[in-house]
């Protein structure tokens, strides 16, 4: 879902449908714009401005409540990665090719989801990190016993790598939109409506009219700002890739 473009129907249609409504209140008819007609109308633009806020408040709050889990995910996976990387170096030599499957791993991740300037964002769902991360479990849970000490460091890395694993899966599913297009397009045509009323109840002039313009730009940026954050990995509200770059930085000691 491209946010700027939403953003920008938004705003035209927002600001379309209030100058709409300061034409309809010039050409109705008379009895259309009594007292009584105008105060029916308020009534029921209020109500649907509670349900709008509301469902607006509730979808901004949800979101950001998921972009911020999902932060907190990436913090922790950069943690276990390091974690693991310090298990396999204590572990000995033989888990150095390990090492560099996890080194191999967290650079492709990289990147995938925070590349340079000018290259594409990936998939969180890459297929050839994914198998790395399979064949790096694999190579983990065939690494010798031969003693206490490496019985205690591969059970600890085979528990770190399938801790990894779970929380790429979480991420996978994540990465993907979770607003659906038909609520959007319902909470948009309530928020129209709103102000199709708000400009047959208000007088024709400059003022207004500015006022409407700033209205109808702080309803469409908060649309920006929650399909923004609804794409943690994209945009320009994205999650930092600090705690990944760190840590690639950590196991490439």
């Amino acid at each position: 879902m491209n946010s700027y473009a939403v953003a920008s129907v938004v705003f035209v249609i927002v600001l379309t449908a209030a100058l709409v409504g300061i034409a309809m209140n010039g050409r109705l008819p008379e009895h259309h714009r009594s007292s009584a007609s105008h105060d029916a109308i308020k009534l029921g633009t209020g109500m649907i401005s509670v349900l709008a806020s509301l469902v607006l408040g509730l979808l901004t709050a949800s979101i950001k409540t998921t972009f911020d889990t999902t932060d907190q995910q990436i913090r922790t996976y950069a943690a276990d990665l390091i974690l693991l990387d310090r298990t396999l170096r204590d572990y000995g030599p033989e888990a150095t090719s390990v090492r560099g499957m996890l080194r191999a791993y967290t650079a492709q991740s990289l990147r995938d989801h925070w590349p340079d300037a000018g290259q594409p964002l990936g998939r969180m769902e890459d297929v050839g990190a994914g198998e790395l991360m399979n064949a790096m479990r694999l190579a983990v849970i065939d690494l010798p016993d031969d003693t206490s000490r490496h019985r205690a460091m591969r059970a600890s890395a085979v528990q770190l790598v399938d801790t990894l694993l779970r929380t790429r899966w979480l991420l996978i599913e994540r990465s993907e939109t979770s607003i659906q297009p038909a609520f959007l397009i319902v909470l948009i045509a309530w928020i129209v409506l709103i102000f199709l009323s708000f400009g047959y109840n208000a007088p024709a002039n400059a003022t207004v009219i500015s006022a409407f313009i700033i209205c109808a730009g702080a309803i469409a940026g908060c649309l920006f700002i929650i399909i923004e954050m609804d794409a943690p990995f994209d945009g320009l509200i994205a999650i930092s890739s600090h705690a990944m770059r760190d840590a690639l930085a950590h196991i490439s000691q």
